[in-house]
């Protein structure tokens, strides 16, 4: 075998092929999506919408190194703990290519020309993906995993060079076990395809580190596929002080969802993003018409906002038209149904806080129409904007069974159905308040304290605990 062909193909039916020597795809290294469009992909301005008040970001995450509580596998940091052991075996009757850090700028053009349904196992080490072009997903049922299932073992870093790592705009794409960093806009970018939607995206224990924009971008393509039933799962998306330092505008987030139906965000651990001056996106952010997304178990930890549905009355403009017409008469939808339950959102830095917008609300709801916001934790140390929010006229959620510091707010007349939730409450409630330990104290008020109908929305806890008749109010079900 020679230097220039050092991947071997291997069908696990027993044929083992020789790949030849292949070159970097054409696509343009600064182009990011191959589709023609600019910044994030989607052509949208910044995601700020201008009301007074609403904070206009700054902040200062963790340090995104692997401590306890950080998403790197501990008991209750909401990371994964909860379904979270080693992605299945790849299919049966599918190649598998194994490639190694010295294959890196061979990658791009073996992802193009890859069979459906192809794995790509990747040894431990780290892929420098500078130089070269992204990961260009046209092919479904593609899977690439790191080999070692130590997602901190195998790195894919593009240092800025490129606009993404990943572009993914076929159906059947897992992303599992490895470590992808330092895009100039996404590290991962999910969208509709040419000629069909992009179904069943699965990211999977992925640490998404520092990105320029958005760390996961999904959104519709420019021949107007949709990208949905996804899912993000059991990951670590961190903004750390040196990655901050590269943002610009303070256009960033954790996970940006445009008009994407029917995805789950769970287990996963989210921080630092916010920005020293403006107001960063949300650690978790569908809008523009999303639909039915699950956002459940997750930890957030100085964020300037945790999760949002919706953004503004009107949004950046564009909206997806459902043939049911869930919300009749509603003439703008930032978002439809959807849940958010059993997730602790804690803010604590002194830099968030000293920033130019601080914390600005825990959950947003704004133009979210049959949203549900059940047992969550919201958590901080100094003043927020609001704990939690519900705005705009299409608004109509219900709110129930939340543990907050600080206000629950309606804004701009938007409406809800509210009971069993615990506002202004003090530290005293938790565990470890001050340290971000937002499980219940003994003898906490908010033990027995829930509304019953909390259980229609989330019978289990934080932990996966089944909750019991009497449930307690917050993201933990005290043992």
């Amino acid at each position: 075998m020679t230097d220039e062909s050092r991947l071997s193909l291997v069908a696990v039916i027993g044929a083992c092929l020789v790949l030849g020597p292949v070159a970097c795809s054409g696509e343009s290294p600064a182009d990011g999506d191959g589709t023609g469009e600019t910044g994030d992909g989607d052509g949208d301005p910044g995601d700020g919408d201008g009301d007074p008040g609403d904070g206009d970001g700054d902040g200062d995450p963790g340090d995104g190194d692997g401590d306890p509580g950080d998403g790197d596998g501990d008991p209750g940091d909401g990371d994964g703990d909860s379904d979270c052991g080693p992605i299945g075996e790849p299919p049966p009757l599918g190649p598998i290519v194994m490639v190694a850090p010295a294959d890196a700028a061979m990658l791009p053009q073996l992802v193009l020309d890859a069979e459906p349904n192809t794995t790509f196992m990747f040894a431990d080490g780290t892929y420098d993906l500078s130089g070269g072009n992204l990961l260009h997903v046209t092919t479904p049922g593609l899977r690439f995993v790191g080999a070692s299932h130590d997602r901190d073992a195998v790195v894919l870093d593009a240092d800025y060079g490129i606009g993404e790592i990943f572009l993914v705009a076929a159906s059947n794409t897992t992303i599992a076990h490895m470590t992808v960093q330092r895009a100039y806009w996404h590290p991962i970018h999910v969208t509709g395809g040419a000629a069909a939607n992009t179904e069943n995206t699965l990211i999977y224990d992925v640490a998404v580190i520092d990105p320029g924009q958005q760390a996961i971008k999904i959104n519709a393509s420019g021949q107007g596929f949709y990208s949905d039933n996804g899912t993000v799962a059991c990951s670590s998306v961190t903004m750390t002080d040196a990655g901050r330092s590269q943002v610009e505008n303070c256009y960033t987030g954790g996970i940006d969802a445009h008009s994407a139906w029917g995805w789950e965000v769970r287990d996963n651990y989210f921080e630092g993003f916010w920005c020293g001056a403006g107001l960063s996106e949300h650690a978790v952010h569908f809008w523009v018409t999303g639909r039915d997304t699950v956002v459940e178990r997750n930890t957030i930890v100085d964020c300037a906002r945790g999760i949002g549905f919706g953004l503004g009355q009107n949004g950046n403009g564009k909206q997806r038209v459902y043939d049911d017409d869930p919300c009749p008469g509603a003439d703008y939808l930032g978002h439809v149904d959807g849940i958010i339950r059993n997730n602790m959102i804690f803010a604590g830095r002194e830099q968030l806080f000293a920033s130019q917008s601080g914390f600005d609300a825990g959950v947003s709801l704004e133009q979210a129409c049959g949203a549900v916001v059940a047992h969550n934790s919201v958590v901080s140390l100094q003043p927020p904007f609001v704990s939690m929010e519900y705005r705009f006229a299409n608004t109509s959620a219900t709110i129930v069974n939340n543990l907050t510091t600080h206000a629950i707010v309606m804004r701009d007349g938007g409406q809800a159905s509210l009971a069993g939730n615990l506002v202004d409450q003090g530290l005293d409630q938790l565990v470890d308040g001050p340290g971000g330990d937002l499980h219940l104290s003994e003898g906490a008020t908010a033990i027995d304290a829930g509304d019953p109908s909390g259980l229609d929305w989330a019978a289990t806890d934080f932990d996966n605990q089944a909750r019991d008749a009497a449930p307690d109010v917050g993201a933990d079900e005290r043992r």
